[in-house]
């Protein structure tokens, strides 16, 4: 029996979060009326660890986005959006660069309250060291 889209989506997140030692709610984040919401998440020294999981999303950069609707509303929160799509062959490339784009547009408007990692594809052992030095440094 196929998985559902929510049980994929908390397989997939769970996959990432296990190996960065966090444990997440395996509920959706309600970013608020009129942003949207966000796959999954955990908190962790008031900052939220948001994840976006994309399988097939024909706008992933849609998700980056309503990260930062979320910080310009909510001035004393912090994020990291760990973005993955788990094949960017289903994705257009001109979006999975937006993708990247954004998270970095939206990481220098926003300081230190904005943190943003892309996994394209596979996760690989340099994602979690990359995404374990994010985590460390705030």
């Amino acid at each position: 029996m196929a998985l559902s889209r929510k049980d994929k989506i908390i397989k997939y997140s769970n996959a990432i979060a296990s190996r960065l030692d966090l444990t997440l709610v395996d509920k959706e984040l309600n970013y608020g009326r009129g942003i949207g919401r966000a796959d999954n998440y955990c908190i962790i020294n008031n900052r939220s660890i948001i994840f976006e999981i994309e399988f097939s999303q024909r706008h992933p950069e849609m998700n980056v986005l309503k990260s930062w609707m979320y910080l310009e509303k909510n001035k004393q929160e912090k994020i990291f959006v760990i973005q993955h799509i788990t094949n960017t062959e289903a994705v257009s490339p001109n979006r999975v660069g937006l993708c990247s784009w954004l998270g970095e547009k939206i990481k220098k408007e926003m300081n230190d309250r904005f943190d943003y990692y892309l996994i394209k594809n596979a996760i690989k052992q340099q994602d979690i060291v990359e995404i374990k030095n994010i985590l460390r440094k705030n």
